[in-house]
């Protein structure tokens, strides 16, 4: 069986300055170091939209000054984690939509991964897919890393790997046996059990037990959870918050059959919600309940 093997050599991390970034930077050098990958920082200054010849020239004139003294900042911080960590960085500084800039430099440089900062929102049921984060993560090629303020600790000890019933949800599982393996992880496979028959039940916790296998067989330490219920966001962050889980590997479109939304309701609520840090994973296409890459 093919596998599709999951290698980080490249890390993008847009950078704005805030705390949230600073954390996921404080991340992604963490990554590197334990990968031997490079990093590309980048900043985006936002273009303003005006009406008047005017105006629009004198915010076309702003933000080429915010341009430089953002690309200078970079290039100081850039050459501080190089003198103190060894770790190559590079750095870019873009004018335009936020998200269409990461998104569009992510394909450029060939990213492995993007790690970035996220403000979230509060509430469950919020489907808020409004967020820079959020469309990055429906519109990137590679996965995502998010990271919230909460998740003060960096390094990934404990990963909860939830498995659903979708014919993609078991592709992020080399996502998950890449990332345990250069950290050292002991991974929690959850099975989210939302449904009521008992054949079916059957079937779906032999499918769990195959992922069980799989990563015990690459050495990987792990253990199988159930949980059941209807809110699959919700149950996913209750059991990753009561293991005291680092990280969460999740799908960006495992749901899009049983929901029809892009991202998911699940994706984005966890996304936005988690006080975990959150890898995402884009699944390659499915033909019924085979998984065209393996797991």
């Amino acid at each position: 069986m093919a596998i599709k093997k999951f290698q980080i050599s490249k890390i993008l991390i847009p950078y704005d300055f805030s705390e949230t970034a600073a954390l996921s930077l404080e991340h992604a050098v963490h990554m590197a170091k334990l990968h031997k990958a490079e990093i590309v920082l980048m900043h985006v200054v936002e273009s303003a939209s005006f009406t008047s010849a005017i105006a629009h020239a004198f915010s076309k004139g702003y933000e080429k000054d915010v341009e430089g003294e953002s690309t200078e900042k970079l290039k100081e911080l850039a050459r501080k984690i190089h003198s103190e960590t060894s770790v190559t960085v590079s750095v870019k500084t873009y004018i335009g939509r936020i998200y269409k800039k990461i998104v569009n430099a992510a394909t450029d440089i060939g990213a492995d991964i993007i790690v970035m900062g996220t403000h979230g929102t509060s509430g469950y049921e919020r489907f808020s897919v409004g967020t820079n984060t959020a469309k990055v993560v429906s519109e990137a090629n590679c996965p995502v890393l998010s990271v919230q303020t909460h998740a003060k600790k960096v390094g990934f000890k404990k990963i909860v790997l939830p498995v659903d019933e979708s014919p993609s949800s078991r592709q992020k599982v080399n996502y998950a046996l890449e990332m345990a393996r250069h950290y050292g992880s002991h991974v929690y496979i959850l099975g989210l059990i939302n449904f009521n028959n008992e054949e079916n039940k059957r079937k779906f916790k032999i499918k769990v037990e195959q992922v069980e296998e799989w990563l015990q067989k690459h050495d990987v330490s792990c253990e199988i959870g159930y949980v059941t219920g209807d809110n699959l966001a919700k149950m996913t962050m209750e059991y990753s918050e009561k293991v005291d889980a680092d990280l969460v590997v999740i799908m960006t479109e495992q749901e899009f059959l049983i929901t029809g939304f892009f991202l998911g309701t699940w994706a984005t609520q966890v996304v936005n919600h988690s006080k975990i840090p959150v890898m995402t994973v884009h699944p390659e296409p499915v033909s019924g309940d085979k998984i065209s890459t393996g797991y």
